[in-house]
C-alpha cells in the first residue's frame, strides 16, 4: 500500500500551472450548455486548445499575457470568434449567437458518434441512426466493444459488465435486468459510456467493465412511443411483446412512464452424461418446455425549480412467472450392464413480484461543475418457486417417488448514497462519497412426498433460514489533466457484515470483513486522436443470497441442487494496457482470481450427484483485445470486437484446466436509403477453456431490415434470428472422480416483425430551458 501511494505522489507532482487562464462555460440559446466543443486560443505561433466537458465547462491555461484570437469549434466548424486580451485569470461564459446556432444545427449531423473522454469510451446514441426504434438491450448490443450472448448477458471483452443508469447501479439482475433494459427506448438514451475497468467511485463488486446509460434531458411537450413485436420460431415456440412509453414535460418538471408486457414460449432437448472413473455412466436426456410471462411498469418524475437544484423520484414494478416442464429419461450403466432405468417428469414455476422506489437530489455547488448528489433506494422482491418431481422406475416400481418442493423467498432492501464532486481550477477534480446498503432475506422450504396414497411432510429436507447483509462503503478519488496527461486514482473501503440464522436447528452464520480496493488509470494523448493508457483495479464478488441459503432442489433421485452457507467472496486483480487510434482500440490485459465461486458437482458413496456453488480454486487469464467502430463508406458502418485469450484454472480438488481461445462479435449496418436500413449481428466463440469447463465453439447470426414511414414516425422491422440455426450449448466439466458432458438445444431460429409508432407534439408547447448538470431521469 505504501508503494501504491508513493507512485501516486510522484505521478501527481508532475502537474504544472500557468500564470493565467480563461475558464467558463459554452452556452447556446436559453443558456443550454454545449458539451465537447473545442476552444482554441491563438497568438502568433502560440496555440493552446482544450475541450469543454459534459457540462460545457472549460479551462484553458495560457503561458503568456497578450491579445489572443479565441475561437470555438463545434465538430470542426467555427461557431464563435473573438479577440481577447488575457492578462490574468479570466472567468467568462461564451454564448453562441443565433447565427452561430444555425451553423451548429447545420453541422449536427456530423457530430462524433464515438469519443474517448477520460477513462471512458462515449457512444453518442443521439447522433446515430440507432436513436430511433431500439430498446435499451438492443442499443447495448450495437454499441462499440459490447455484445450480448444467448442468455441475454451484456459482455465487454467477452465478460459480463456492471450496468448503471445515469451513474447509479441498477439493483436488478438476470431476467429482471433484461426486462428493465428492454423497457427503455433509444429515443430517451443520450449516450452509452463504456469503461473497460471500473474505478473507486463505483461499487467494488464489479469485476468486469462498467456500462453507464446516460438518459437525455427531459424533453418538453408530450410524446408517446407505441411498440409491438411478434416472433415465430416453430409451432409452440413464439414470443410476443408490447410496450407504451409516455412522456410529458415543461420548463420546470417532467413526468414519464413505461409499461411493457412479454410472453415467451420455447422448447428444446438436452442430454447430460456423468462419466465416472470407475466405469459407471449416468445418462439423463429428454425434452423441456419453457414459458415466461412478464409485466413491467415504470413511473417517474423530475423537478428542477432552478439552476442549482434537481429532485427526482421513480417507482418500478415487475411481475414475472416462469414455468419449466421436463420429461427426461435416466439410464445408469455399470460397464455395459444397465442397472437403473427411470422416467423423470418435473414441473416447476417461479412467480415473482418485484418493486422499488428511488429518490434523488442534486445540488449544484458552483459554476465549475461541482455538485452534491444523494440517492435513496427501497425495494422488495417476493419469489415463490415450486417444483413437482415424479420419478418412475421401469425395472422396479417400488423405487417410484413423488416430491413437491415449495419455497417462499422474500428480500427487502434499502440503500443510501451520498456523492460529492468538486471541480478545482487547473483541471483538478476530487470525488468522495459514502454508501450504506442493507438486504434482508427470508427463505422457507417445505417438502412433501407421496406415500400410501397420501401426502406427508419431509421434515429432513425442510429449511427455514434468514439472513441479512449490510455493506458500508466509502471512497475518495482524484483526477487531473496536465498537458497530454490524464490520471485518475482512488481507493475504496467496504465493510461487509452478514448474519444468517437457521430457525430449525438454531445455528447462526456470521461473516464480517473489511477490505480496501485501490484503482489507478493513466492516459497519455498522442497526436491525431491516438492515446496510450494503463489501468489497475481490485474488486470483489460476494456470493448471492440464493447460493448462501441451504436450499434443496431435486432434479431426480440421483441429482440434487443445494446451497452453500459457507461460501466466501472471490477477489479479482485486473491490469490492462491500452492503445487507441481513431476508430481502433487495442488492449493487453491480465486477471487473477482467488476463491473462485463455481457450481461444482460432487458424488456421495451411493453415487448420488449434488450440484453446489463452492470456492473452487484460482483462475488466471491473459489476453489481447481489438475493437473497431466507424464508417467504412458513407453507407456502411461496422462495430467489430475480437480477442485472443489464454486461461489457466487450478481447482481445489487437484484438477487443472488450461487453454487458449478466440472470439469475434460483429455488427454491420448498411444504409440502403434515407429510410431503409439493413443490419447484421454475429457472435462467434472458438472452443474455450473456462475454469474447469471445456466448451465447444458457439456461433449465431441475426439479420434485420428497418423501414421508416410517415416522416420517421412509423418504424417497421423484420428480423431473422439465428439465421443458420447454430446456437446451442455444448461443454464438458472436469472433476476429480468424473467428467460431466452436457448438450442442450432450444428452438432459436425464428422470424420477428416489429412495429413502432411515435406521436410527438412537443413543438406545441412553448420551448423553455432545462439547465441541469445531471441527467437524473430514470436514476436507480
Amino acid at each position: 500500500m505504501k508503494s501504491y501511494f508513493h507512485i501516486l505522489f510522484f505521478l501527481l507532482i508532475g502537474a504544472f500551472s500557468y500564470a493565467q487562464s480563461i475558464s467558463g462555460k459554452i452556452l447556446g440559446k436559453d443558456s443550454v450548455v454545449i458539451s465537447y466543443a473545442e476552444i482554441i486560443a491563438t497568438k502568433g505561433n502560440l496555440k493552446r486548445t482544450v475541450i469543454s466537458d459534459e457540462n460545457g465547462f472549460f479551462r484553458l491555461k495560457i503561458p503568456e499575457k497578450g491579445y489572443y484570437l479565441l475561437e470555438v469549434l463545434e465538430n470542426g466548424s467555427s461557431v464563435f470568434v473573438s479577440n481577447l486580451n488575457i492578462s490574468g485569470d479570466i472567468i467568462r461564459n461564451i454564448r453562441i449567437t443565433e447565427n452561430n446556432e444555425k451553423t451548429i444545427r447545420e453541422v449536427i449531423i456530423g457530430k462524433k458518434i464515438v469519443q474517448q473522454i477520460g477513462d471512458k469510451t462515449y457512444f453518442n446514441v443521439e447522433n446515430s441512426v440507432l436513436s430511433k426504434g431500439n430498446n435499451g438491450l438492443e442499443i447495448l448490443q450495437k454499441s462499440p466493444k459490447l455484445s450480448i450472448n444467448s442468455e441475454g448477458i451484456v459482455l465487454l471483452k467477452n465478460k459480463s459488465v456492471t450496468i448503471l443508469i445515469n451513474g447509479q447501479k441498477i439493483n436488478l439482475s438476470g431476467n429482471d435486468l433484461n426486462n428493465y433494459l428492454s423497457g427503455l427506448s433509444s429515443e430517451d438514451i443520450k449516450r452509452i459510456e463504456i469503461q473497460d475497468i471500473g474505478s473507486a467511485d463505483q461499487d467494488a463488486s464489479g469485476t468486469g467493465g462498467v456500462i453507464n446509460i446516460v438518459l437525455k434531458n427531459n424533453p418538453k411537450g408530450f410524446r408517446s412511443i407505441n411498440k409491438m413485436s411478434y416472433a415465430f420460431r416453430k409451432e409452440n415456440a413464439i414470443q410476443y411483446n408490447s410496450g407504451l412509453n409516455l412522456n410529458y414535460g415543461n420548463e420546470k418538471w417532467n413526468l414519464y412512464s413505461d409499461v411493457s408486457y412479454t410472453e415467451n414460449q420455447n422448447y428444446g432437448r438436452s442430454t447430460g452424461i456423468f462419466n465416472y472413473n470407475n466405469g459407471q455412466k449416468n445418462i439423463n436426456n429428454g425434452d423441456s418446455k419453457f414459458s415466461n410471462n412478464n409485466l413491467g411498469l415504470r413511473l417517474g418524475s423530475i423537478f428542477y425549480p432552478n439552476d442549482n437544484n434537481t429532485f427526482g423520484i421513480e417507482a418500478y414494478y415487475n411481475k414475472n412467472n416462469r414455468i419449466f416442464e421436463g420429461n427426461h429419461n435416466l439410464d445408469i450403466y455399470n460397464g455395459n450392464d444397465q442397472t437403473i432405468s427411470s422416467k423423470n417428469i418435473s414441473s416447476s414455476r417461479t412467480p415473482s413480484n418485484l418493486w422499488y422506489i428511488t429518490t434523488n437530489y442534486v445540488l449544484k455547488l458552483d459554476n465549475l461543475g461541482s455538485n452534491l448528489k444523494f440517492i435513496g433506494d427501497i425495494g422488495r422482491n417476493n419469489t415463490e418457486p415450486f417444483n413437482d418431481v415424479y420419478s418412475k422406475y421401469l425395472l422396479n416400481s417400488s423405487l417410484n417417488s413423488h416430491y413437491l418442493y415449495n419455497t417462499n423467498s422474500v428480500s427487502n432492501y434499502y440503500t443510501g448514497q451520498l456523492d460529492w464532486t468538486q471541480k478545482i481550477k487547473k483541471n483538478w477534480e476530487l470525488n468522495a462519497g459514502g454508501k450504506f446498503g442493507s438486504v434482508k432475506r427470508d427463505n422457507l422450504l417445505k417438502v412433501d412426498y407421496f406415500n400410501n396414497d397420501q401426502w406427508n411432510e419431509d421434515l429432513n429436507q425442510k429449511q427455514d433460514f434468514n439472513n441479512r447483509e449490510n455493506i458500508l462503503a466509502g471512497y475518495i478519488s482524484i483526477s487531473k489533466i496536465f498537458g497530454r496527461h490524464f490520471i485518475k486514482t482512488g481507493i475504496r473501503i467496504e465493510n461487509t457484515n452478514i448474519k444468517g440464522y437457521n430457525n430449525l436447528n438454531n445455528e447462526e452464520l456470521k461473516q464480517n470483513y473489511t477490505k480496501l480496493f485501490p484503482s489507478l488509470y493513466y492516459k497519455y494523448d498522442l497526436k491525431n486522436e491516438k492515446s496510450l493508457s494503463f489501468s489497475y483495479k481490485r474488486s470483489i464478488t460476494r456470493p448471492s443470497f440464493r447460493d448462501l441459503n441451504p436450499f434443496v432442489i431435486k432434479q431426480n433421485d440421483f441429482l440434487y441442487e443445494i446451497g452453500n452457507p459457507n461460501l466466501q467472496p472471490l477477489y479479482v486483480d485486473q491490469l490492462e494496457l491500452g492503445y487507441n487510434i481513431k476508430k481502433h482500440s487495442f488492449s493487453v490485459y491480465g486477471n487473477k482470481t482467488i476463491n473462485t465461486i463455481q457450481g461444482v458437482y460432487f458424488t456421495n458413496k451411493d453415487l448420488i450427484n449434488f450440484f453446489q456453488p463452492q470456492n473452487f480454486g484460482k483462475y488466471y487469464e491473459i489476453g489481447i483485445d481489438h475493437s473497431y467502430n466507424g464508417n467504412i463508406t458513407k453507407w456502411l458502418t461496422t462495430n467489430i470486437s475480437s480477442g485472443i485469450y489464454y486461461n489457466s484454472f487450478h481447482a481445489n480438488d487437484g484438477i487443472n484446466n488450461k487453454g487458449a481461445s478466440f472470439y469475434n462479435n460483429t455488427y454491420l449496418q448498411m444504409k440502403l436509403s434515407k429510410t431503409f436500413l439493413f443490419e447484421l449481428a454475429s457472435n462467434y466463440s472458438h472452443q474455450y477453456q473456462y475454469r474447469n469447463v471445456t466448451g465447444a465453439n458457439r456461433y449465431r447470426m441475426d439479420i434485420s431490415i428497418r423501414k421508416t414511414l410517415m416522416a420517421g414516425n412509423l418504424l417497421v422491422i423484420f428480423k431473422v434470428v439465428d439465421l443458420f440455426n447454430t446456437e446451442r450449448d455444448k461443454n464438458i466439466s472436469h472433476y476429480k472422480d468424473f467428467d460431466f458432458d452436457f448438450y442442450q438445444k432450444w428452438q432459436t431460429r425464428g422470424f420477428l416483425i416489429s412495429v413502432q409508432y411515435t406521436l410527438d407534439n412537443k413543438n406545441k408547447i412553448k420551448a423553455g430551458s432545462v439547465k441541469s448538470d445531471n441527467d437524473s431521469r430514470g436514476r436507480l
